[in-house]
């Protein structure tokens, strides 16, 4: 992908960010979440779009961090930065543990380790009861103001611009990467493990290295969904987070980075809106819009933009 149109998403980025702050002042609570998994569809979409690690338990590099950053903030290590960098640490040292078990499996043993081992760690924390606060969920900490001028507000405005300008520069960081010889490296790996082996590379070492670093978005993800949601619940462990961050990926297209931050958008917009209209079967038009996208579009909602590109 060309630097100019990499340039010109991060511009429509932010004009999208304002722009839906502007015009959707009642429900910040509501966008923030989309923020918040939209940084977690990017930490997927690297794994998956880049090193093709299909992995069925990110939900745990998410997970985990929640809990680190909302139990430390409970012991006074409040300060939303440090919150952020707590989180990327737990989540890079989660990856590292939990990589060793399947990196370099074949895809249906890596999805059914992945699954494995988050279902180990849901159990974990809904056992440890004294710690994580079980089903009843983690609560009873308080996160300081912004660089100490910015304090979370019940409407969410605070919220809503710390988890956008994280995003941004999450995504700035991550298509950096992308583009880099060691991003080549791992789409290289991704086409044909084998000759990246016969010519000398190291698969595991740079798949694990790739985990890492989607380990360490998925924290920063999992901090930012602590601080603002003032509550970790076992439902950021759950297999449900897993697979709905792998459909934002592969409905916006995981060719490109850019393609989970819309599929995060499109998902969780459309999954509010068919919940409020009809409670009961919202999942029906989920999947419908589903076998649609992969039907017409296999490479996602991003091939629009390639086909009219085409076309014009």
């Amino acid at each position: 992908m060309s630097l100019q149109r990499v340039l010109r998403f991060e511009v429509f980025l932010v004009l999208a960010l304002v722009l839906g702050y502007l015009a959707f002042q009642n429900s910040l609570a509501f966008l923030t979440t989309v923020l918040v998994y939209a940084i977690l569809a990017l930490s997927y979409s690297f794994i998956y779009g880049q090193a093709g690690i299909a992995s069925m338990g990110h939900a745990t590099l998410y997970g985990v961090a929640s809990y680190a950053v909302a139990i430390l903030a409970a012991r006074e290590l409040n300060d939303p930065l440090l919150g952020l960098l707590i989180g990327a640490l737990v989540g890079t040292l989660t990856a590292w543990v939990t990589s060793w078990l399947f990196i370099t499996t074949t895809r249906l043993t890596l999805a059914m380790l992945t699954i494995a081992v988050a279902q180990v760690f849901l159990e974990v924390a809904n056992k440890a009861h004294w710690l994580t606060g079980g089903d009843d969920g983690f609560t009873g900490y308080a996160i300081k103001p912004v660089l100490g001028l910015f304090e979370f507000d019940m409407f969410g405005h605070t919220g809503y611009w710390y988890a956008a300008v994280v995003l941004v520069l999450v995504y700035v960081a991550m298509e950096r990467v992308v583009r880099s010889d060691f991003g080549l490296v791992a789409r290289a790996i991704k086409a044909d493990p084998g000759r990246i082996e016969s010519l000398g590379g190291n698969v595991r070492r740079h798949l694990m290295k790739v985990y890492c670093i989607s380990g360490a978005v998925a924290g920063i993800a999992g901090a930012i969904n602590a601080q603002t949601a003032a509550v970790v619940s076992l439902d950021s462990l759950g297999f449900m987070v897993s697979i709905n961050v792998l459909i934002m990926v592969v409905l916006g297209g995981s060719r490109r980075l850019y393609g989970a931050i819309i599929g995060a958008a499109v998902f969780l917009g459309i999954q509010h809106a068919a919940s409020n209209f009809n409670p009961h079967h919202w999942l029906f038009v989920v999947g419908a819009l589903l076998l649609i996208v992969m039907t017409a579009m296999p490479g996602g909602l991003i091939s629009l933009t390639d086909r009219w590109r085409k076309s014009a």
